[in-house]
């Protein structure tokens, strides 16, 4: 797992490259719904966009905790993401161009 205490994988069934609106959406309130439960040891975790996906044209989405120490971290870094803060309840957007980070929402 790369060094993380927990991972999660979102993937179709089926090799798609895409997904209509509704079925992403559906996706990224599934994974976190599971992510809040699985990183609920940390205080940021993130879901992740397949720029470094090993099988090309095949739809997922990675969650994992932000662990510094994780042997993909630098990947982390470079890879556009939605962090979720379990104590303040906000998304945000993190972009590894400028690493600037956009806030979305706030659940609460």
């Amino acid at each position: 797992m790369k060094g993380h205490k927990e991972r999660l994988m979102l993937y179709h069934k089926d090799h798609v490259k895409t997904l209509d609106e509704g079925s992403i959406g559906e996706a990224y309130l599934l994974l976190m719904k599971a992510g809040s439960k699985f990183f609920s040891y940390t205080d940021k975790w993130a879901i992740f966009e397949p720029v470094y996906a090993t099988v090309p044209d095949h739809w997922h989405r990675i969650a994992s905790d932000l662990d510094k120490n994780a042997e993909d971290h630098a990947q982390i870094l470079k890879t556009p993401r939605m962090i979720i803060d379990n104590h303040e309840g906000t998304l945000s957007r993190a972009y590894p161009d400028n690493e600037s980070t956009e806030t979305l929402a706030k659940s609460n």
